[in-house]
């Protein structure tokens, strides 16, 4: 495959994960001002925040965020099999839900039959997924079953079949052969996924061993493992193990760098320990506070003029969750799978950020288990400042991080035009001003006879801002002056398999409802 062909793919990947990383930042909110507001020092310092009906209420918007959170190699899963399916999209959603459950079922299941996954001993990566015990393959797992069952279903879905099995004819094949090419899969990653585990265990000695570089290594490799659902294969040993640290605190011996901040956190006169914290997300006080905003302004100011509203409430709405909470994924995978050279510099960025913090001694804390970036600067660094917490380092470092970030991103976007949200070339012919009074029923039918009828039309779809409708025949369509002048179009893009007319942000509700009308799915 090209290189062309390998960008173009990411690209189109990209655009049909934009669905369920719309959901991330809502989800993102929910979480961060619930954890926020139920944060224990918060609390000691207002009491009315522990009252039963407060508990209740941050408890149930955790949970209610934690749905998607929780739940996203599924929603990956099946979002890309929907995205990639040419038609019959419900039962490409449906065999991808039962493609994931069957990948999992049968992996864990053989798993426990040969005594890797113990149900009463669970280790590291070892879990619980929609109530099947498993290996947790993260957003890996939902991308792989994704791509499986839109190819399975774009070459089966009109599958004739034998009379003695006609049953399956079409549609109601897929889902059969989706659970049987699962179960193979789930077998292949049953032997793939310990030795990459067994691998981490690997990093992590080298990583507790070697001080400075394994600071670094630390926090790129739990960045570039997050799109695998694997970065917890890098600091849960740290949290919890010896790998974290062993120490005597208040006349007892803690193990793991969680037990040990905790133990610090309630015995006075007891001081933080650089050794230990640098497990305990230092750096995404820094790029999740700065970096990643830098980064959210970066695609705002290069996102084309037309989408720049509908980018800022985008980005605004990934950043909070993510200066506050340290809930970055989704602001991540917003540029993750469109542009991924940037998550690679996001990573290396990532690493050098727990490089900085170590050397400083920057003893805040920035995982979502201490509060959160900002609710550990106020409690853990600006309140424990008598205790070394060093914070004032995150003034210079921050400023840093955001500039780099920033410039950075920008730099890259705009070099190698890459497709980050808000950005697509738009090669088009740009009306005057258009006043069109016509109903949208009524613009969408005369739309409909502009593209040469409705048996001309093989699939309607819609970006940010453009209506792209594919053709069976191009030659049918009316010139770009009849979109622009009669039609209220701001412009239009002819290309080999269709057209793509510019509505701006009605593009998305011109698709529904002509799906509506052509009566497609």
């Amino acid at each position: 495959m090209t290189k062309e062909k390998i960008l173009e793919s990411f690209q189109k990947l990209g655009k049909v994960l934009m669905a369920p990383v719309l959901i991330l930042p809502i989800s993102g909110i929910l979480v961060g001002v619930g954890s926020a507001f139920s944060n224990p020092n918060l609390i000691k310092s207002v009491p009315f925040l522990g009252s039963t009906f407060f508990v209740y209420l941050f408890s149930l918007m955790k949970d209610a965020g934690n749905v998607v959170n929780n739940n996203i190699p599924v929603i990956f899963a099946i979002s890309i099999a929907y995205g990639f399916a040419k038609s019959e999209k419900g039962t490409a959603a449906l065999a991808s839900f039962l493609g994931y459950m069957t990948l999992n079922t049968v992996m864990g299941s053989f798993l426990v039959l040969k005594g890797t996954i113990d149900p009463d001993n669970l280790l590291t990566g070892q879990r619980s997924i929609l109530g099947v015990l498993t290996l947790d393959t993260g957003v890996f797992g939902g991308i792989i079953i994704g791509l499986l069952v839109s190819y399975l279903h774009n070459k089966y879905y009109k599958i004739e079949l034998p009379s003695v099995i006609s049953l399956f004819n079409g549609t109601r094949f897929i889902p059969a052969i989706t659970i049987i090419a699962s179960s193979f899969v789930g077998l292949i990653m049953a032997f793939v996924f310990p030795p990459i585990q067994n691998a981490l265990g690997a990093m992590s000695e080298f990583i507790v061993s070697t001080g400075s570089l394994g600071s670094f290594v630390y926090g790129t490799s739990e960045r570039l493992l997050l799109p695998f659902g694997l970065h917890h294969f890098i600091y849960l040993p740290f949290f919890f193990t010896s790998l974290g640290g062993v120490e005597e605190i208040g006349g007892q011996v803690v193990e793991g760098a969680v037990n040990i901040y905790n133990a610090i956190l309630n015995t006075p006169g007891a001081n933080f320990d650089i050794s230990v914290s640098r497990f305990l997300m230092n750096g995404k006080v820094i790029f999740a506070m700065f970096g990643l905003p830098g980064a959210a302004l970066a695609m705002y100011k290069t996102a084309l003029p037309a989408n720049k509203k509908k980018v800022a409430s985008l980005m605004i709405a990934a950043v909070i969750p993510c200066a506050l909470m340290g809930i970055s994924e989704p602001l991540e995978y917003s540029f993750l799978f469109v542009a991924p050279m940037l998550f690679g510099i996001h990573a290396i960025l990532s690493g050098v950020a727990y490089l900085l913090t170590y050397i400083v001694s920057f003893n805040v804390v920035g995982s979502a288990s201490f509060g959160g970036p900002f609710m550990s600067l106020i409690f853990n660094g600006i309140m424990g400042a008598d205790r070394g917490s060093n914070w004032l380092w995150v003034i210079p470092l921050g400023a840093l991080y955001f500039c780099l970030y920033y410039f950075i991103f920008k730099f890259a976007i705009i070099k190698w035009n890459l497709k980050t949200p808000g950005r697509e070339v738009e090669d088009v012919v740009i009306s005057g001003t258009v006043e069109n009074t016509t109903d949208s029923k009524e613009l969408l039918e005369a739309i409909i006879v502009a593209v040469g009828g409705k048996d001309n039309i093989e699939k309607v779809d819609a970006c940010f801002t453009r209506l792209r409708i594919t053709l069976k025949d191009p030659s049918k369509v009316e010139s770009s002056t009849h979109f622009t002048e009669k039609l209220g179009a701001n412009g239009v893009v002819n290309v080999p398999s269709g057209i793509q007319i510019i509505y701006g942000n009605k593009a998305a509700v011109y698709k529904t409802e002509m799906r509506e009308l052509l009566e497609m799915e």
